[in-house]
């Protein structure tokens, strides 16, 4: 997918007004706006490796909670349609390695996050926070640090509604 002849594929989550779209005979599909230099996109990450491939690098999943129980989100992670697992508010820190469900290449992420008010909404503050981070990283004994960040999802107490939410991780 090019937008005013930049490819943007793996780019997500946006929105395009008033541009012409067309397919061409390769099937690639071109955005045209009027107003190129206002439009700003993020240019993927490519993969070096040969897509399919086991990954070269060590990839993991960390979570963080402002205040663990007070979002009342739960979210499921999917990578490349498989359910892997779901992240529950009430869980304190997790760190998971990823590694073993990705292969080279793009690897598509989604999230779902579900909203249980229960009885009564704990927090509407938008302080009391869910993140779930990804990214290349290493491990030392019982540390992990995340070395390039990819991923960085947020859901806060504020917010009401569930999400669903896909992201493109290209994989080394």
């Amino acid at each position: 997918m090019y937008l005013n002849g930049v490819n943007v594929d793996g780019v997500l989550d946006k929105r395009f007004e008033n541009c012409t779209v067309v397919i061409d005979a390769q099937g690639d599909i071109h955005i045209t706006t009027q107003h190129a230099a206002s439009t700003p996109v993020a240019a993927p990450v490519t993969a070096t490796a040969d897509a399919g491939a086991a990954p070269t690098r060590r990839y993991f999943l960390v979570t963080e909670k402002a205040a663990p129980g007070m979002t009342q989100y739960d979210i499921d992670l999917y990578v490349g349609g498989k359910w892997v697992r779901r992240y529950l508010d009430m869980e304190e820190h997790v760190v998971m390695e990823l590694t073993k469900y990705l292969k080279a290449g793009p690897n598509k992420l989604t999230f779902i996050a579900k909203k249980d008010l229960g009885t009564a909404r704990r927090s509407s503050s938008p302080q009391h926070y869910f993140r779930v981070v990804v990214g290349e990283g290493d491990e030392n004994g019982r540390n992990v640090m995340i070395t390039r960040k990819a991923v960085d999802y947020k859901r806060t107490a504020l917010e009401t509604k569930n999400f669903q939410d896909e992201y493109v991780l290209n994989v080394q």
